[in-house]
């Protein structure tokens, strides 16, 4: 991991100069310009997010329009996912080499270009690589977003703007769920996605006119750091020297895959085979979800503020010891089950999406601001990684059970196919464990306190 005393343990005073090197920290920020910057880039990120999940509420629809089977169908979300989490280091380094403007630009088009190869897609394989080019766009934004908060906003303000960023740009999940539907169901396939075409392409030329990436800045002029790709290089082996990066990654990977798991694509066919919910009722819960999420992500993001060495701690452990137990008596239990109960899962399950931002927390106080690129992209690679698992571990499932398209989709080879997530869990909160301590020193220093 590297010598921790040369990296993190200088006294106060060279902290606070650290500190100071960030251009969020160095004045005052908040003001009317930064939350203008912001809502410009969110628009990137609130498509980004709708791009992502275009595929939840119509998984039914396009293994239907492309005439494929469950593993397939997975195959959509999971190569996009995989492209994603791949290119999360490459899109730090350029993160910090060209900034969070031209990132957020180019993941548009990106994304853009993705959806009308899914719109025009003769054949699944060219269909499937269009969800590739959607997830190398995918990739850009987040990160990108992150980085604008850390620069326009103050310290004591970024954890929450943070978990307000991830938990809005939600919003895209609703997009995807209602608006986007109702499109396909009113045109067809075609239009429905060239329609999201449109959109980022629009979104993408509004970035660029209207986002500046540092304050100071003056024009739209990126000054990018001295010393080229090798000294991006050298941020990306310093950040993997950190033991708050992997903490990060962790974290990431182990309180998000089962709210995406249900958010994405599997959550809508599992609702209508154990709960045996109307379209319109799984609609609605998933859209419910979003909600939930906004409201655990201001708690999250006041403890995460407050209480940021064993604050943030405690929240990944709750987090997911409410998931493991709520998952495990709704799969030992006959469904349909209570409305309670249902209500009881969304709280816990809704949960993860907050808490998974808490990775970034992690990765932010852990590492130099020119190295903030690299490290928070190598923490979100983690939930990425483990989605991207269990959405092809869920379909290899099915098939496997002989599930091999939606109409075969059952109470118990639903159950079945979502135990996938238990060993991820088992993974995820071991290595959380086992890196927690070295990280909370760290954070000791950074803040001065136990």
């Amino acid at each position: 991991m590297g010598d921790m005393n040369q990296h993190m343990g200088e006294d106060r005073a060279s902290v606070r100069g650290r500190v100071s090197e960030n251009p969020g920290f160095k004045t005052r920020k908040g003001g009317a310009k930064a939350y203008a910057t912001w809502a410009v880039a969110m628009a990137g990120y609130v498509f980004a997010v709708t791009c992502r999940s275009s595929m939840s509420a119509t998984g039914i629809t396009a293994a239907e329009h492309f005439h494929t089977t469950s593993t397939a169908l997975s195959m959509f979300l999971y190569l996009q996912l995989f492209v994603y989490a791949i290119m999360q280091i490459p899109a730090g380094v350029m993160l910090d080499r060209f900034g969070a403007r031209k990132l957020i630009a180019t993941g548009g088009f990106l994304m853009a270009a993705g959806q009308m190869m899914m719109a025009v897609a003769p054949v699944t394989s060219l269909a499937i690589v269009g969800r590739g080019i959607v997830g190398m766009g995918d990739a850009m934004t987040f990160i990108s977003v992150i980085r604008l908060v850390s620069a326009w906003f103050p310290l004591s303000r970024v954890p929450l703007m943070n978990q307000l960023t991830s938990m809005l740009g939600g919003i895209g999940q609703i997009i995807s769920i209602y608006p986007f539907v109702w499109l396909l169901n009113l045109t067809n396939w075609q239009t429905a996605f060239l329609s999201l075409t449109g959109a980022g392409v629009c979104i993408a030329a509004c970035v660029l006119l209207g986002v500046r990436d540092d304050p100071r800045q003056r024009g739209r002029r990126h000054e990018r750091p001295a010393g080229g790709m090798k000294a991006a290089l050298g941020g990306l082996k310093a950040a993997l020297g950190t033991p708050g990066t992997f903490c990060g990654f962790w974290v990431h990977a182990t309180t998000w895959f089962s709210i995406n798991m249900m958010n994405q694509l599997w959550g809508f066919p599992f609702l209508l085979a154990v709960e045996h919910w109307s379209r319109t009722q799984a609609s609605a819960y998933l859209a419910i979800g979003m909600v939930i999420n906004v409201a655990w992500a201001l708690v999250m993001g006041r403890i995460a503020g407050l209480h940021p060495i064993h604050g943030r701690a405690a929240v990944v452990y709750v987090t997911v010891g409410a998931q493991i137990v709520c998952w495990t008596i709704l799969l030992l239990t006959p469904g349909p089950h209570p409305t309670w109960f249902m209500w009881l899962l969304l709280l816990a399950i809704s949960s993860g999406g907050p808490a998974s931002n808490i990775a970034f927390d992690f990765a932010r106080d852990t590492n130099r601001p020119e190295n903030l690129g690299a490290a928070t992209g190598f923490a979100n690679t983690g939930g990425f990684l483990s989605s991207a698992i269990v959405f092809l571990g869920v379909g290899l499932m099915l098939d496997a059970q002989g599930a091999t398209d939606p109409s075969l989709y059952t109470d118990h080879v639903m159950r079945v196919a979502v135990l996938i997530q238990y060993p991820l869990w088992a993974l995820g909160l071991t290595a959380f464990t086992i890196m927690l301590p070295r990280t909370m020193r760290v954070l000791r220093q950074r803040f001065h306190r136990d």
